[in-house]
């Protein structure tokens, strides 16, 4: 939200009419409207994670998350960004280390190691 309120004052100094300031500025609070909404989705409160082989489920009160976990995946600081592979669709999904317990997180991790050494290993 920071990035687009800079963003909207370092493009109005540069414009000269009140309807381009006005413009700029609605165009910047949609966009970051957009990319907060995103980031709530990818980023779930709540829910419960069911770990098989080849195979991830989450599930909570609004989503069905289910699918394999992809090369795409990362370990980033003390989150885990999981790109799951559905039957039809692909899903972006974050997991922090501090909204799990620590043996949960630590078969993530290894889950995800996983995949993403699966692919380097071919």
């Amino acid at each position: 939200m920071v990035f687009f309120c800079v963003l909207t004052l370092l493009l109005c100094l540069f414009l000269s009419s009140l309807e381009a300031i006005i413009f700029c500025i609605v165009v910047n609070f949609v966009a970051a409207i957009l990319v907060w909404l995103k980031m709530q989705a990818v980023q779930p409160l709540e829910g419960v994670i069911i770990l098989a082989p080849k195979q991830f489920r989450f599930e909570n009160s609004t989503r069905l998350i289910q699918g394999e976990i992809s090369a795409k995946s990362r370990l980033i600081g003390n989150s885990v960004w999981l790109y799951i592979k559905g039957f039809n669709n692909n899903y972006w999904l974050i997991i922090t280390a501090n909204s799990v317990d620590v043996q949960s997180y630590a078969r993530l991790k290894r889950a995800t190691l996983n995949a993403i050494n699966a692919v380097e290993l071919k």
